[in-house]
């Protein structure tokens, strides 16, 4: 069987593979961060400071994410039970309305605008919105996957 581990070996290299990444990921973060940051102390062009803070704002956002991956792999694994998202289900449909309300408005208004670099923004803040969409779909597919029957 050479080169072949039993499958717990290979999901602890796996995991400990996974790790490394996401610690060597947080480190570039890092970087992007202070980059971003200090691409906007050079400069007063409202365009790249907005830029910049938006990708300073995303590598704050990522390396968060990826420190809730490593404790679940670190320290206790991430769960959902169906009190906790049952607690919150309503609030959670009601706030999917906003996101899908805050599509058609940027979409109105980007059918609208003639302006090259404010067309471009606006099509940044609807992707931005499409994604918070598909952030909460996914909690839908949580759902369904607690309460096979709902």
């Amino acid at each position: 069987m050479g080169g072949t581990f039993p499958k717990r070996e290979r999901q602890a290299e796996n995991a400990s593979e996974l790790l490394s990444t996401l610690r060597k990921w947080q480190e570039i973060e890092d970087a992007s961060v202070t980059a971003c940051s200090a691409i906007i102390e050079k400069t007063q062009n409202p365009l790249i400071r907005v830029v910049m803070e938006i990708i300073r704002q995303d590598s704050i956002t990522h390396k968060k994410v990826q420190q809730v991956m490593i404790d679940s792999l670190e320290k206790e694994a991430i769960s959902l039970t169906p009190e906790e998202l049952g607690a919150i289900w309503e609030s959670i449909e009601r706030h999917a309305e906003m996101e899908k309300e805050t599509i058609a408005l940027a979409e109105k208004a980007r059918r609208n605008c003639r302006l090259f670099v404010l067309r471009h923004l606006l099509t940044y803040l609807i992707e931005d919105e499409q994604k918070h969409d598909r952030l909460l779909a996914q909690l839908e597919d949580f759902k369904r996957g607690i309460y096979p029957y709902a």
